[in-house]
This record gives structure tokens, C-alpha cells and sequence, in this order.
């Protein structure tokens, strides 16, 4: 929340920005009351540099208390026992996630104006409770270092690869045009395979920067990046969607940087360079710098490079190749009827209500496999993969259509029959059972 999430409280709580030593003091504090009720306790490692500081969070797993595990007592339970502990003065939940917010009095300095210890002041403290070990240990990975994963999410996202809050995932080129969360296929959310797979070395991965310029050579030591030759350059062939970033299977285009990157940049990177100082430097200095030096000129990847390693090194060949499978056949499917059964049927001089039958009729022909006139025909058969013969689709719709329209009209005609004939026989038999019950009284009433 940076420090935010009591200033609309009622009535709202005053938590400033904290100095560097503020923050180490709270923090060392939160560990070593948390660390008497649960058996991991951490907190990321921060952005190098930093002056200030909105809050504290601190990820814990592991209860060694049922007061503090939410399965025994509820969420509720826990948040107010661990605002007792912390001697929070309030404390909110997050509705989405397991984010206990509280608020804590400023810690008092023996150095303090009389008038600076009334103000009232107090320190946010975030508490992630993660349900397993496994989530403990990924948010303390892919939020350490601040900006570091924005910087290296910019590098590697042309290649195909995302990493989120639950781990790194290969995109499918000919799915993520359409739809990318269909297109990402989970890879692993282990530390060390990830830091490998993208060519960073994991000891130092572990170990605070001493500035932004140190960090940034770091994430420049990803094998993913390199620094295009010139802003004028046309690049690497392929429609830019981002920086760096091709249609399909294209050859990737370096980085770019400065004010021609930032014109390429999607508008979620746009928005962190003018919210993130750490993430601005690196594309307003840090990459036309690499290429004023004439530094990460050579792309040592490429795109379907990466993609064939991750299917052979994640061992996801199966899934990868099923996922690929059947959005062909879903898209195929939406093809046939958007460019074939509705474009190949006349619009203009036909009757509407020939023209819908004939669509239904064709429609549960070709994709349902239903019989035409007594035959299933060769547009309705599909090939080993299961794909249709379009072709073939689009020669039987053009030859077909205005037959298809008096089936589905007889069909239609058919059906409307059979349900008056249906309504009929009901009446009929409320009638009779009217009939017998009226019967019935007229037997039972006294003489």
C-alpha cells in the first residue's frame, strides 16, 4: 500500500515516510516478535539507495501457534492477535489478499522535539501470511530489489517469458496475439532454475545493490538483453507491438531506451516510468548509455531459441503442444462461421428467415456431423489433427446453402408440428382429468 492504507480510515492515521533507521528498527523488532509465533519470518530485500520508506512488509509462514493459523480460528482471529503482539493501534484486512495491514506507534527517539512525539505519528506494517513454504519463499524472490523484477520483466517479455506472483511462464506466440493468458504456460517458480534459465547469477541475487548503477549491470547480464544499434535503425524484421517486442516468431529488436523507446513501451511500463525513478533511470540512462558505450550491441538469443529450451528444460513439450492444439481447433471453429457460413451466404435478395435456417442447417452439418440429405458430407470430416478441409467447407457452403435453407425451414416446420401435436395431447389430457374429477364430486355430494 506504500504507507497509504490508513489515510482514508476513520478517523485517519498520520504514518509518514520513515528514515532509513526508523525502518531497520521496526523491522528488526517485527522479526523478532513474529519469529515466537511463526517458523519463517522475512522481508525482501530492498531497492538499493533508498531514502525512505512507506512501510514495512514482512512475509511469514509456518503458525507455531493455532492463534495465529486462520484454518483453526478465522482471518479475523489472527489479524487481532497479531495486532496485540505488535501493539498495533489498528489494523485492516485485505479483502483479496492474505495482507494483514496494521499500524504501530512511531517508534520514540531520544533525540525528539517535545512537539515532533505529539504529531501523532505511526508506521504501517504489512504482514503477508503465505499459506506455504514454497509462497514464502517466491514473494521474498520476485519482490526483492524493488524495481529489479520491472527492469528484468522489460528485458525478457520479447523472448516469450512472463514471470508474475505465481512464477515464470512461456508465452505461445500464435496464442498471446489473441489471448494471452491462454498463451502462458507455467514453468517453474523455483528461484534457482529461474535465475539460471536467464543467465543471472543467484549468490549475488541474494545480496543487497549498493546503488541503482550496480543493479543495472546485474539485470544487464540477463543473456536476454542487448541494446539496439541505433534509435534509427528499421530493426529486426516483425510488427513492433512493444520495445523489444515482435509479432508471431520474429526476430526480437534490442532494447531502445530514451524518448524513442518510451513511444514503444506498453502502457503499463509507461505508467512505471513515471511512478518508478529506479525503473526511469534505467530506460532514460541506463540504455542509451549501453549504447553510447557501445556495450550489449549482439543479441545472444533469440526468441524461438528460448522457446525451445524451456519446452525442453521445463519438460512441457505435451502441454505446449495440446494447448497449441486446441486453440487451432477453437479458432478454426470461429473461423468456419464468421468467414465461411456467414460470408459464403448470400445477405442481399435472400429471405432472412431462409438465410438463418440455412446457417443453423449448415452449421450442425459441417461442425455437429449431422446428416445432409442423407450423407455426411466431406466438409464435416476432419483431419488427423482435427482440423477441417476449409476449402472443402467453403465449396460445399457455396454449392449447398439455399438447400440447407429448405431442410432447416422443413426442420423448423417439423418441430413446430410436433409441439403442437404436443400441446394438443396435453389439453387433451387436463380435459380428461377435469372431466374425472368433476365426475368425482358430483358422486360424492349429498343427496
Amino acid at each position: 500500500m506504500g504507507g497509504q492504507a490508513f489515510a482514508l480510515s476513520k478517523p485517519p492515521l498520520h504514518t509518514p515516510r520513515m528514515p532509513p533507521e526508523i525502518y531497520a528498527q521496526v523491522r528488526a523488532q517485527t522479526h523478532s516478535i513474529l519469529r515466537k509465533y511463526y517458523s519463517h519470518v522475512d522481508s525482501a530485500i530492498e531497492a538499493p539507495a533508498k531514502e525512505s520508506y512507506g512501510d514495512v512488509d514482512t512475509y511469514v509462514y509456518g503458525p507455531l501457534d493455532t492463534a495465529f493459523e486462520s484454518s483453526e480460528t478465522g482471518s479475523i482471529v489472527v489479524a487481532q492477535n497479531l495486532a496485540k503482539v505488535l501493539g498495533a493501534t489498528k489494523f485492516m484486512r485485505q479483502t483479496r489478499d492474505p495482507i494483514i495491514n496494521l499500524a504501530i506507534p512511531w517508534p520514540e527517539r531520544g533525540d525528539e522535539e517535545e512537539e515532533e512525539k505529539k504529531e501523532g505519528k505511526y508506521v504501517q506494517l504489512d504482514v503477508n501470511i503465505c499459506s506455504t513454504l514454497t509462497s514464502f519463499t517466491w514473494s521474498l524472490f520476485h519482490s526483492a530489489h524493488g524495481d529489479l523484477w520491472n527492469i528484468l520483466g522489460s528485458t525478457i517479455r520479447p523472448f516469450g517469458l512472463t514471470v508474475n506472483t505465481r512464477g515464470m511462464h512461456l508465452r505461445i506466440p500464435e496464442i498471446e496475439l489473441h489471448d494471452r493468458k491462454k498463451s502462458m504456460i507455467f514453468l517453474t517458480n523455483e528461484p534457482s532454475q529461474i535465475l539460471k534459465f536467464l543467465g543471472l547469477d543467484e549468490e549475488r541475487w541474494w545480496r543487497p545493490f549498493g546503488n541503482w548503477e550496480e543493479m543495472f549491470e546485474y539485470a544487464a547480464g540477463c543473456r536476454m538483453f542487448f541494446v539496439k544499434e541505433s534509435v534509427d535503425d528499421k530493426g529486426a524484421p516483425g510488427e513492433a507491438t512493444s520495445e523489444g517486442e515482435t509479432k508471431g516468431n520474429g526476430d526480437v529488436e534490442g532494447q531502445i531506451g530514451g524518448e524513442e523507446g518510451k513511444k514503444k513501451l506498453k502502457s503499463n511500463d509507461r505508467r512505471r516510468m513515471a511512478k518508478r525513478p529506479i525503473f526511469k533511470a534505467w530506460m532514460d540512462e541506463f540504455i542509451p548509455k549501453c549504447r553510447e558505450r557501445g556495450t550489449f550491441e549482439n543479441a545472444r538469443v533469440t526468441r524461438k531459441q528460448i522457446q525451445e529450451e524451456a519446452i525442453r528444460i521445463f519438460n512441457i513439450k505435451e502441454e505446449y503442444q495440446t494447448r497449441l492444439r486446441e486453440w487451432n481447433l477453437e479458432k478454426q471453429k470461429g473461423d468456419l462461421w464468421r468467414e465461411i457460413l456467414l460470408d459464403c451466404v448470400p445477405l442481399e435478395g435472400v429471405d432472412p428467415v431462409l438465410r438463418a435456417a440455412a446457417t443453423r442447417t449448415l452449421k450442425s452439418t459441417i461442425m455437429d456431423g449431422l446428416e445432409f440429405d442423407g450423407v455426411v458430407p466431406r466438409a464435416s470430416w476432419k483431419d488427423d489433427e482435427g482440423l477441417y478441409d476449409q476449402g472443402e467447407v467453403r465449396r460445399f457452403v457455396q454449392e449447398n446453402w439455399e438447400r440447407a435453407g429448405q431442410i432447416g425451414l422443413a426442420r423448423q416446420e417439423a418441430r413446430s408440428l410436433e409441439r403442437i401435436k404436443a400441446n394438443t395431447g396435453k389439453k387433451a389430457k387436463e380435459n380428461e382429468v377435469l372431466a374425472e374429477v368433476e365426475d368425482r364430486k358430483r358422486k360424492e355430494a349429498p343427496v
